[in-house]
């Protein structure tokens, strides 16, 4: 990530909080919500140099509260004062708002092995900010940190990334290696925006033919790599459809294979695509005119 490191030492005795205990209902909350509803975030192990290895990150949000849990993932997490974990939330997820040289973050923990701070970006510096639902514990392979979004500007969709960080030996592991991720409390992962899609043939369905619909990749909000939406390929995908309103079952990858029958010409053919991708899903639906 080629970015312009500004964030504070977390060892800042004057500017560090205790790290407290995570309430046992938000430990619960996580442990009880299905792995497929929540966002899951993955980081190739072993790019960490003498830094800690961050692995994974997965987000869990209650809706009703606003609470959201971070579980970040890997090896000597925040083990010592001199290798802290920065998790870093662009809480507008706009990357040329909030600090410019951190991809647009407005927000910040940093956490060592005793304590954490918790800080806002003011326009030229970060200063402390309100804290009061935040919990930070664990280290090691995993840290869990709660904020409730209250405290992050009420945010709804926000990118974030996560640094650890070796002080001495000016070492670090990001997550992602380039850009940030995205996160939507209402769909529990990445804001999907809309979907690259393809056809054969790509002219339509033809009655009496094969008509294959593919999701070639997803369109996913600016992640400060790159200043536009962002593509991705789907991890899954699957499609139900109907015949001027009539199921068509279908075939092949994810059921997305679909024999038009005879003399169904001029009839409208509905496809409806559901894709997912870090613990997101969500449905677009297409029609066409059958030739």
């Amino acid at each position: 990530m080629s970015i312009t490191f500004r964030l504070p030492r977390p060892t800042v005795a004057s500017q560090l909080k205790r790290a407290g205990p995570i309430a046992a209902a938000l430990i619960a909350a996580l442990v009880l919500v299905p792995t497929a509803s929540a966002g899951n975030y993955t980081d190739a192990s072993g790019d960490n140099g003498s830094a800690g290895d961050i692995t994974g990150v997965t987000i869990a949000a209650d809706k009703a509260s606003g609470q959201i849990l971070f579980r970040i993932t890997g090896t000597n997490v925040s083990t010592t004062p001199d290798v802290p974990t920065f998790l870093l939330i662009d809480s507008d997820a706009n990357p040329v708002t909030g600090d410019i040289g951190s991809v647009g973050a407005d927000y910040l923990f940093a956490v060592d092995d005793k304590s954490y701070w918790f800080a806002h970006w003011n326009g030229s510096t970060w200063a402390d900010t309100p804290d009061i639902t935040v919990r930070v514990t664990g280290g090691g392979a995993g840290l869990l940190i709660s904020v409730n979004r209250s405290e992050l500007g009420n945010a709804s969709a926000f990118n974030f990334w996560v640094r650890s960080f070796d002080s001495v030996g000016q070492k670090w592991d990001n997550a992602p290696d380039d850009g940030a991720f995205n996160y939507s409390i209402d769909l529990n992962g990445p804001d999907i925006r809309s979907i690259d899609l393809q056809t054969s043939p790509a002219a339509g369905p033809r009655a009496g033919k094969k008509f294959v619909v593919t999701p070639a990749a997803l369109k996913l909000p600016p992640n400060g790599a790159v200043a536009f939406d962002v593509s991705q390929a789907p991890e899954s995908y699957s499609c139900t459809a109907t015949l001027a309103k009539h199921a068509l079952r279908g075939t092949g990858k994810g059921g997305c294979t679909l024999a038009i029958p005879n003399k169904s010409r001029g009839k409208t053919l509905s496809v409806r695509v559901t894709v997912n991708y870090q613990g997101a899903a969500k449905a677009f639906t297409y029609t066409f005119k059958v030739r």
